[in-house]
């Protein structure tokens, strides 16, 4: 099969899965990027110095959120997880318009920080969902060749979304006068998790069980604290949450340096928003390019091992050109080889580690670490960097020279990940 003018060994039978999950991700994406922009509005409206508590808040949500979905999944079947689950999304967003469109300004205030919280759970369950069935569809050998492109399909909807974001905003919303305002976008959301939910029902999740052979059981059975007994008793659950904390906890510190960086070289806000603008701009084709052309490449050739490793010598290496060249350019630099590598190599790769996991940790453990776990290292970094270094008598900046020891020790507990996961191709 020939994807772009590149020749990519697909199957015929896998053919079809494969472009159904590739629109079932570009569906998801397109429903969260077409709100993102209004969860940033809500933001705003809800109050800036508020938001430490709001994020506070979506961390307890988290822990609170994901024994119930653990519950959840294992008593129902678990080819109708993406149906309930979208389907509670797609209910909370009716209500949200619906009291959006009811209420006066002062309630407004209030659905303001609640859509910024549910905003906020939403994304990271929607997608971490997402992929607990495409691993429990393709096999780990599988995984190192479509991943990436369905990835692709990701990044391709992450900027529909945004494009139509955009455009309803400046065309649409001001012009027509609706009641709703940016509001109105929910709609468009519903469509595509509603699009999402019909590829996920074409796709019936097929396990593998120890000895390779397809695992074809309706109901998982459990508890709903296995997610959280599976950090304790498997170590690659336990490797792969110290990873997710490191390198959520480096992102978070490499970002607040850099919008220190930013705003000390420019005191325009509309420069400062083209400068970002920029970086998506160039992100998004880097990224697509990758993941159709060479992730597939990289997983089957280089190995997964070297992937997870490359990851804390890349955020050395920008948290010294930080220190050492603090300058919009070093901004514009690093965070697009971060992003890039994020989600056209770092992403695929986790994913295809997942694959490996017991069926229990697919369905349960993966969506634990994706959610409560990644925006625990994101509080410890944001902790880090303002509070940290203040306790200790030293600046923000200094953050990326005392951050060094986290990313080596990244690129070690990488190696562990790799190792206790039993991988082929390390």
């Amino acid at each position: 099969m020939t994807i772009f003018g590149t020749k990519i060994n697909i199957s015929k039978e896998k053919a079809a899965p494969l472009l159904k999950a590739f629109l079932f991700f570009y569906s998801v994406l397109c429903s969260w990027y077409v709100i993102r922009p209004v969860r940033n509005e809500m933001a705003v409206q809800a109050g800036l110095e508020n938001l430490p508590s709001l994020l506070g808040i979506v961390l307890i949500i988290m822990l609170l959120a994901n024994p119930l979905y653990s519950w959840v999944v294992s008593k129902v079947n678990k080819d109708r997880i993406i149906l309930y689950t979208y389907l509670f999304f797609i209910l909370n967003l009716f209500v949200f318009l619906f009291v959006w469109t009811e209420l006066d300004a002062v309630g407004k205030i209030l659905i303001a920080k609640i859509f910024y919280i549910w905003c906020n759970v939403f994304s990271f369950f929607v997608v971490s969902i997402f992929w607990v069935k495409i691993i429990n569809y393709f096999h780990r050998d599988e995984a190192k060749k479509y991943f990436g492109v369905i990835s692709a399909g990701g990044s391709l909807g992450a900027f529909s979304g945004a494009t139509i974001a955009r455009y309803f905003s400046t065309e649409v919303c001001g012009n027509v006068g609706l009641d709703s305002g940016p509001f109105s976008l929910v709609i468009i959301s519903i469509l595509f998790l509603s699009i999402a939910i019909l590829f996920s029902n074409s796709l019936k999740a097929r396990g593998m069980n120890r000895s390779n052979e397809i695992d074809d059981e309706v109901i998982l059975g459990g508890g709903g604290l296995d997610a959280i007994t599976s950090l304790f008793k498997v170590s690659s659950v336990r490797y792969m949450a110290a990873y997710i904390v490191l390198w959520t906890a480096l992102m978070t510190i490499g970002w607040m340096i850099a919008l220190d960086i930013v705003q000390n070289w420019s005191s325009d806000p509309c420069q400062r928003t083209a400068f970002f603008a920029r970086i998506e701009q160039i992100v998004t084709p880097l990224t697509l390019l990758c993941q159709f052309f060479i992730t597939a490449y990289i997983l089957r050739k280089i190995g997964i091992a070297a992937v997870l490793i490359a990851y804390g010598v890349i955020l050395a290496v920008g948290l010294v050109g930080y220190a050492t060249y603090p300058e919009y350019t070093t901004v514009l630099v690093v965070v697009i080889i971060l992003r890039v590598f994020e989600y056209g190599f770092n992403k695929p790769t986790r994913e295809t580690v997942f694959t490996a996991l017991r069926k229990q940790d697919r369905y349960k453990s993966t969506v634990f670490l994706d959610t409560f776990v990644a925006r625990s290292g994101e509080a410890f970094g944001s902790w880090f960097t303002i509070k940290g270094m203040l306790i200790i008598g030293l600046s923000s900046m200094s953050a990326a020279w005392v951050a060094l020891p986290l990313a080596a020790l990244l690129s070690w507990v990488g190696y562990q990940t790799a190792r206790s996961t039993k991988v082929k191709g390390l």
